[in-house]
């Protein structure tokens, strides 16, 4: 294998893929490294972890082609390092030893036969392709993978829901404290259909590609058990969560009792203030309404109290409510709004936060009983 490629393509590529390496150490050793495949003119870099794998291409100039697998973070310490020029790699396929060359800097590196690399099964059915603008993908994704249960449980409610239908976008997420959910307008020109349960740590992966490589298309690749998301820069291919997702729209109320609209960067500022003494086992802060404002409290024992006061539409008898603050803030901070809605159905009832400049995006918190 003897290719060269622009430093800049190279690190590009390696932030892609290295994240899906394994990380802990009592995996095989070949997991920790990306797949170099050059061939063609392309060089193919694949990293996977077992439950999610990452493709990423791009175009060099390959004079002898050949694969190897060599170890992802040492490698992207190494290329975030090297000059802004040309950087040669040459495999002595004897020794499983790749020579780096950039400038006057050269590097050796071990690698791991090819061979021991696990097979990606990326191969999907024809006719499960289903192509959208990637804009309210990444958005509906930002405003409900946050509320997903953790990852570990790996169950149901570990995954996002994502339903496509017709020209719309629905995904929702809870972890039983909260729940998100948000519908966005897409251009499914095929009128194709799919309702599927994504893991959150593939669209957190997703979100933190998309945050250095600019898309403008998704496609997403649905089989019974996988799905496979694909854009002109990269693929990842992960399993879908079985099972069947809670029926969330029952837990919506179609109307409240009491609402409130608040700035919401002055919402963010004041909970950032009074969360310096809410109790760090419980996170508690309560939100006191009353008419033209609202007060937040936090405290805890033995160490002190807070109040914060902020400006606040709200026109009925007073309400104190507290919430786990750090929900509220997870869902305020996605908004893309002057404002915050707060809609109120009592100290005991799940309160309603939603931007005040769209109806189709609600962040449902259910309410800590305080004594």
């Amino acid at each position: 294998m003897l290719f060269t490629i622009d430093r800049d393509s190279l690190l590009n590529k390696l932030k892609i893929v290295e994240k899906v390496t394994a990380q802990r150490g009592n995996v095989q050793p070949v997991l920790s490294n990306v797949l170099f495949e050059a061939e063609n003119n392309t060089l193919n870099l694949s990293s996977t972890d077992l439950e999610i794998s990452i493709k990423s291409k791009t175009t060099v100039a390959v004079k002898k082609e050949g694969k190897i697998t060599l170890p992802a973070k040492k490698l992207l310490e190494i290329a975030a390092k090297l000059p802004d020029k040309p950087v040669e790699f040459t495999l002595n396929e004897d020794t499983n030893i790749v020579n780096i060359s950039c400038g006057s800097s050269k590097f050796e590196i071990i690698g791991i036969s090819a061979s021991e690399f696990p097979k990606i099964d990326d191969e999907m059915p024809e006719g499960s392709e289903i192509e959208i603008d990637i804009e309210p993908f990444i958005k509906s994704i930002k405003n409900t993978v946050y509320a997903a249960a953790n990852y570990e449980n790996r169950n149901v409610i570990s995954g996002v829901f994502c339903r496509i239908k017709d020209n719309t976008l629905e995904m929702a997420a809870t972890d039983g404290n909260r729940l998100t959910r948000i519908i966005e307008v897409i251009n499914n020109k095929e009128a194709k259909s799919a309702k599927i349960v994504i893991p959150s740590k593939t669209l957190n992966e997703f979100l933190r590609i998309c945050s250095f490589v600019q898309e403008e298309k998704v496609i997403l690749v649905v089989d019974k058990s996988r799905l496979t998301l694909k854009t002109m820069n990269f693929s990842i291919n992960s399993r879908l969560i079985e099972g069947e997702y809670p029926p969330y729209e029952q837990l919506i109320p179609k109307t409240t009792a009491n609402n409130a609209l608040v700035s919401r960067e002055s919402l963010i500022m004041a909970l950032d203030r009074v969360s310096t003494m809410v109790n760090d086992r419980t996170s508690i802060v309560k939100f006191i309404f009353n008419e033209g404002k609202l007060t937040l409290k936090a405290e805890t024992p033995n160490s002190g109290a807070s109040e914060d006061v902020i400006d606040c539409e709200y026109n009925a008898d007073e309400l104190t409510i507290a919430f786990n603050y750090k929900y509220v803030l997870d869902s305020v901070k996605t908004m893309e709004s002057k404002n915050v809605k707060a809609g109120l159905n009592g100290c005991l009832s799940a309160a309603l936060f939603k931007p005040d400049n769209e109806e189709n995006y609600i962040c449902l918190i259910m309410p800590i009983q305080i004594r």
